[in-house]
């Protein structure tokens, strides 16, 4: 297990401000982006099996072709699709398994970060640092991310852009100082609170660059979506410090 010392400043850390936290992260996203997107086709290929194996897949292209075939929507339709499959326990057990294997890779993607800001030689098994280090916490701050960005979702997405900030250094804190999943969310929260304007228009900007690959006939999103958890990265070394990896 590795552990981190927070106080050796040996690689670069950027001003507490929107610009220099997103320009950071850019600088180490460009340079380490084969890693994210590795970890993007992981998660898709897994998705995809799931989907496949469960038939959620075929019960949603269901609900999409009976939706267009009558011009809109019918809640009888609809209802009798819900009956006649395990939709819910489906989707329910794609949500675990997004969970499990999204919130480590999320981890991983950070780490690899911490290490091209160190200008520390990156092996292909650092992206699953999260599996092997604090694995129940991160899945258990990742089931929290996602309960809070679905309430978000079914509020029309609006809630989450004043949610998010309070969440959006847990997997930093989790990763460099081997918190607890409460603790993670804890020490986000109150670094927020204390800094909330700012880590709001960071979430925001951090976001729509991480959606632009929508614009690249959707298949874009592969390679910039994963920047959002980039940035967590640069917004951790800005406010709280620039963590040393410690070998044991």
């Amino acid at each position: 297990m590795e552990n981190f010392n927070e106080f050796e400043m040996t690689g670069k850390v950027p001003n507490r401000d929107s610009g220099s936290i997103i320009s950071h992260a850019f600088e180490i996203y460009k340079s380490t982006f084969v890693y994210p997107l590795i970890a993007g086709i992981i998660f898709f290929i897994g998705m995809s099996v799931l989907f496949s194996i469960t038939g959620l897949w075929a019960a949603m292209m269901d609900m999409s072709q009976n939706s267009r075939s009558i011009g809109g929507y019918d809640a009888d339709m609809y209802k009798d699709l819900y009956r006649g499959t395990p939709f819910l326990t489906f989707a329910g057990g794609a949500s675990l398994f997004n969970i499990l294997l999204f919130s480590p890779l999320v981890v991983g993607t950070i780490f690899v970060a911490h290490k091209k800001n160190l200008n520390q030689q990156i092996q292909f098994s650092d992206l699953f640092i999260g599996f092997k280090q604090n694995f129940l916490n991160v899945a258990l701050y990742g089931l929290i991310f996602a309960i809070a960005a679905g309430i978000s979702s079914w509020l029309f997405y609006i809630p989450a852009i004043f949610i998010m900030p309070f969440l959006f250094l847990g997997f930093p804190f989790l990763l460099f100082q081997n918190a607890s999943a409460f603790e993670a969310l804890k020490k986000s929260i109150d670094i927020a609170k204390n800094n909330y304007g700012d880590l709001l228009l960071i979430n925001l900007l951090a976001y729509l660059c991480s959606a632009l690959g929508v614009v690249a006939c959707c298949i874009g999103i592969i390679f910039t979506y994963m920047f959002y958890y980039s940035t967590m990265y640069s917004a951790y070394c800005a406010y709280v410090a620039l963590p040393r990896e410690i070998e044991q």
